[in-house]
């Protein structure tokens, strides 16, 4: 039986025991807990098995049965999250591996844009090995431990 979602679990299921008001602090710090705390898998996408952008069952699956996720199941339930904390959150389309596979590559991914103080930042919690805090969405160099972003326009 699926259990209705709920904020306090995802939280705790992510470690975050810090404030909860839409602040730029508050969504480092749940983005980070996420991307610490909930592995990238998709083994689900690998056995064919379907799958979907249904909210309770992505609720169950990671937060329930302790799994990880793809980028749509991530983000998904990282957006829903941060709506619920009170941050203005817009999903948007992603291409992954642009540079080699053109605007095919444009739907394949999953991204979040955060609107707080006056600006946007994007968070982005699926693709296991990239950023583990929100960026602002301003073209520029972005480096998080060994780990260095690049946004262009």
């Amino acid at each position: 039986m699926s259990e209705a979602p709920n904020l306090s679990r995802y939280l705790a299921r992510i470690g975050y025991t810090g404030p909860t008001a839409p602040t730029l602090s508050v969504l480092r710090g749940v983005h980070r807990h996420h991307a610490l705390a909930i592995p990238y898998e998709n083994l689900d996408v690998l056995q064919q098995v379907p799958v979907d952008q249904d909210l309770r069952r992505i609720y169950n699956k990671i937060v329930i049965e302790g799994r990880g996720g793809w980028c749509y199941e991530m983000n998904g339930l990282l957006g829903w999250a941060l709506a619920g904390l009170g941050f203005r959150v817009t999903r948007q389309i992603g291409g992954v591996m642009r540079q080699a596979r053109g605007d095919d590559a444009f739907g394949n991914h999953l991204v979040l844009r955060v609107a707080i103080d006056g600006g946007n930042y994007i968070a982005d919690v699926g693709l296991g090995d990239a950023i583990v805090e929100p960026v602002p969405l301003v073209a520029g160099q972005y480096h998080q431990g060994h780990r260095r972003f690049r946004l262009e326009d």
